[in-house]
C-alpha cells in the first residue's frame, strides 16, 4: 500500500478511513498480527520494561483561579482512523474549556489515552498520518502544551492494534524518555507499557496492558501488588502505597466485562488481572476501556460501574448485540484447586462478565440503557448498509472495499478456470458432450458437473478449501458469543455449520455463474466452439463474465452476512467494519471535586464535520468548513 502524504496539505477529510476489506489491509493486519504473536510467545516485551513502575504524582490539585482545589482530566480511546473523526474529536478535547449545558468544562491537565491510536496496524506512518498529526495540527505550535500554567501531562496503554509491531511505535512516543517524539509538548513520565497516576483526593488512575494476551504479564501484576502492600512501592525515592481508604479508576485495553464471566480462565488458575481485582475489591469504583467503538455503561449497587468509550475516531461498532445487552455479573473465583494453594490471608479472585441467566448468582450491573451511543435504533439501523458496503470506493479513488470485490471477482474466475474441463464437457459413450447440449431444467446433470469440478480438480479443490476455511474463521466470532450455556459441542457444529454452508454459497454461486456464462454465450451465437479460435474466444467470454459478475455476486453475498449476522446481533466487533462509521464519536472529561467527589461527562459528537479549510489565524492549522456538523453536547453524566 502506497504511503499517504502527510503535512498541513493533507487536510482531515483527505485521510480516509481504513478499507478493512481492502487486500493490502487485510494482508498487513494478517501479517503483523502473526509476527507479533510470534514475537510474543518468545519474549514478552513487557517484561524487559524497566522496574519499578514510574508513578506519574498528578496528587497537587489546582491551586488557583475558577477551579482552585479541582483537578481535571481526559480520556480518549481509539483514535487514529479517519481524519474528519479523529481531528474533530482532537479540536474539541484540546478546546481551553468547552461551555455546556450552561457549565464550564475546562481541559484537563492530564490526558489518558486508552489504545489503538492507529489503525490498522502499528507502523511510524501510520501513527503520525492519522494519529499524531490530527493532534498535533490542533495544538499547532512549537512550545509545550501548557493548560492554566501547568504542563499537559499524558499517559497511554496500548490496544492490539498498538501491539501489531510488539509495541515498537507506541512505545517510541510514550515509553522511552529523552527519546520520545515530543507529543503535544506535553509531560509523558511512563517507563512502561502500563502506568500508574496518582491523582487528588485519595484517587488513583491505573492503565494495564493486556499485550495480545488478554492478561497482564507478571512483572506488571507484582508492581501493582507492591502498590497496594503495606510496604508500598518505592520509585524515584519517594514511597507510593494505596491504602485502603483510596478509590481507583481501573482503565482495560478491552472491556473483558463483554465476554463470558471468568474470561476463560481456568477455575484453579485465575488471570493476573482477576487477582489484581480481588486485591482491589471495592475500591475499584470504575473499570474503564476503549476497543469497541460506541459509548456503554454499567452499573451497579456496590461495586461501581463499567463504561466502555472507544469513541475517539474509529469506526462507529453497534450497541444492540448479544456481548453488550446480555446480564453482566461479578462473582469472587474459587480457588481451593489452586497449586501451590493460596494463602489464607489472600482475597479471592474477582470475575466480570457475561452471564446466560437474569436470576444467576453474584452482584450484578445493569445496562444503563438511555447511555448507549448510539442509541439502539440507530445501531440496527446500520446493519442493511452492510448489503452494499464492500462496494465502497474513498473520494480519492486509491483505497475502498470495493477492491475486495475485485479480489473476489478473481478468486470466481480463477476457481472457475480451474474447473473449467467438467463444464466445457461431459463425457458420454459417443464422446464428449458439449455443456450447452443440456438444457438448464437438468439439475441432476448440473449437480454431477458441481461435484466433478469440486473433487477432481485438485487445485480448484484446494481453492474451495480455502474458501471454506475463511468463512468458517468469520463464523469463530459469532460462536464466541453465544450464550455461556451453549456447550462446546453445539458450538463446534455451529461454526462449522455456518462456515461451510457460507462456503457452500459461494461455490454454488462459482458454478452457477460459470454455467450460465457458457450457456448465454452459446445462445448468442457469437462463437462456434467446433473451431479451435471459437472455443478460445468463449472461454474468454466466459472469463470476462465470470470476473465482473463473481466480484458483484461475491461482495454482496458478503455483506448479506455481515448484515444478517449484524442484524441478529452478532459480530460485535466487525459487524460493521465495512463500514466508514465516521459519527457518533466523543470523550469523557473528569473532575475531582475538593471534597473528593469524582465527575464524568461523555462529551458526544453526533456527526463530524466533512470538510476542513486552512486556518488563516493563529490556533489550529484546519477549521470546519461544514454547517451540517453538530456541536459537542453531553450525551452522559454520572458521580462517583
Amino acid at each position: 500500500m502506497p504511503s499517504q502524504p502527510l503535512g498541513r496539505s493533507q487536510p482531515p477529510h483527505e485521510r480516509h478511513p481504513v478499507a478493512w476489506y481492502q487486500p493490502d489491509v487485510l494482508w498487513t493486519a494478517a501479517r503483523q498480527v502473526l509476527s507479533s504473536l510470534d514475537q510474543l510467545r518468545n519474549r514478552d516485551g513487557r517484561e524487559s520494561q524497566p522496574t519499578p513502575m514510574k508513578v506519574i504524582d498528578r496528587s497537587r490539585p489546582e491551586a488557583e483561579g475558577a477551579h482552585a482545589g479541582e483537578c481535571w482530566f481526559d480520556f480518549i480511546a481509539d483514535t487514529g482512523d479517519g481524519g474528519n473523526a479523529c481531528y474533530a474529536v482532537a479540536s474539541a478535547a484540546l478546546k481551553n474549556e468547552l461551555v455546556l449545558e450552561g457549565q464550564v468544562l475546562p481541559r484537563g491537565q492530564l490526558l489518558l489515552f486508552g489504545g489503538d491510536l492507529a489503525y490498522p496496524a502499528a507502523s511510524t506512518h501510520d501513527y503520525r498520518y492519522r494519529f499524531v498529526e490530527m493532534f498535533e495540527a490542533v495544538h499547532n505550535s512549537y512550545e509545550p502544551s501548557c493548560v492554566r500554567g501547568r504542563r499537559l501531562t499524558l499517559a497511554a496503554i496500548p490496544q492490539n492494534h498498538d501491539w501489531m509491531d510488539s509495541a515498537s511505535t507506541f512505545s517510541r512516543y510514550f515509553t522511552r524518555g529523552k527519546d520520545s517524539a515530543p507529543l503535544l509538548g506535553a509531560k509523558i513520565p511512563q517507563r512502561q507499557t502500563y502506568f500508574c497516576v496518582k491523582l487528588p483526593q485519595g484517587w488513583w488512575a491505573l492503565g494495564l496492558d493486556f499485550a495480545l494476551d488478554h492478561d497482564i504479564d507478571r512483572d506488571q501484576y507484582e508492581q501493582f501488588e507492591a502498590l497496594l502492600s503495606e510496604k508500598g512501592l518505592t520509585t524515584d525515592g519517594h514511597t507510593h502505597h494505596i491504602t485502603a481508604e483510596d478509590r481507583v479508576v481501573l482503565i482495560y485495553p478491552e472491556p473483558y466485562w463483554t465476554r463470558p464471566i471468568g474470561d476463560n480462565a481456568d477455575p484453579s488458575h485465575p488471570k493476573r488481572y482477576q487477582k489484581l481485582e480481588g486485591l482491589l475489591r471495592a475500591r475499584v469504583k470504575l473499570r474503564l476501556a476503549g476497543d469497541l467503538h460506541h459509548y456503554l455503561r454499567w452499573d451497579s449497587v456496590n461495586w461501581g460501574r463499567l463504561v466502555v468509550c472507544g469513541t475517539g475516531g474509529a469506526f462507529t461498532h453497534p450497541t444492540h448485540t448479544k456481548p453488550t445487552t446480555r446480564p453482566v455479573r461479578l462473582q469472587e473465583f474459587d480457588t481451593s484447586d489452586c497449586i501451590p494453594p493460596e494463602p489464607p490471608t489472600s482475597r479471592p479472585a474477582l470475575r466480570i462478565g457475561l452471564t446466560a441467566k437474569q436470576d444467576e448468582e453474584g452482584c450484578v450491573f445493569e445496562r444503563v440503557e438511555a447511555t448507549a451511543y448510539p442509541a439502539k435504533a440507530a445501531s440496527e439501523g446500520g446493519c442493511v448498509s452492510n448489503l452494499l458496503a464492500l462496494f465502497r470506493r474513498d473520494p480519492s479513488g486509491r483505497g475502498g472495499n470495493a477492491w475486495f470485490a475485485v479480489l473476489l471477482g478473481a478468486l470466481y474466475w480463477f476457481n472457475a478456470y480451474l474447473n473449467s474441463m467438467p463444464f466445457v464437457a461431459s463425457f458420454e459413450d459417443d464422446g464428449f458432450q458439449p455443456l450447452w447440449r443440456f438444457g438448464m431444467d437438468d439439475y441432476g446433470h448440473v449437480l454431477a458437473l458441481w461435484l466433478k469440478a469440486m473433487v477432481f480438480s485438485p487445485l480448484g479443490f484446494l481453492i474451495n478449501v480455502l474458501m471454506a476455511v475463511g468463512c468458517i474463521a468469520m463464523g469463530r466470532e459469532t460462536v464466541g458469543e453465544l450464550p455461556p450455556t451453549v456447550g462446546p459441542i453445539c458450538r463446534a457444529l455451529i461454526m462449522w455449520g455456518m462456515g461451510l454452508l457460507h462456503a457452500l454459497v459461494h461455490v454454488l454461486a462459482i458454478y452457477s455463474l460459470e454455467f450460465g456464462g457458457h450457456q448465454l454465450i452459446h445462445e448468442l451465437g457469437w462463437f462456434d466452439p467446433r473451431s479451435t479460435g471459437g472455443l478460445i474466444w468463449h472461454s474468454v467470454g466466459v472469463g470476462v463474465l465470470m470476473f465482473s459478475t463473481g466480484g458483484l455476486v461475491g461482495a454482496f453475498i458478503f455483506g448479506t452476512y455481515l448484515a444478517a449476522m449484524s442484524g441478529l446481533g452478532y459480530l460485535t466487533n466487525n459487524g460493521y467494519s465495512a463500514l466508514d462509521g465516521q459519527d457518533h464519536k466523543g470523550f469523557l472529561r473528569f473532575r475531582i471535586d475538593a471534597k473528593g467527589g469524582l465527575t464524568a461527562w461523555f462529551i458526544a459528537l453526533d456527526k463530524v464535520p466533512r470538510r476542513w479549510k486552512r486556518n488563516a489565524g493563529p490556533g489550529p492549522v484546519w477549521v470546519a468548513d461544514d454547517a451540517e456538523a453538530s456541536a459537542p453536547r453531553v450525551r452522559d453524566r454520572f458521580e462517583l
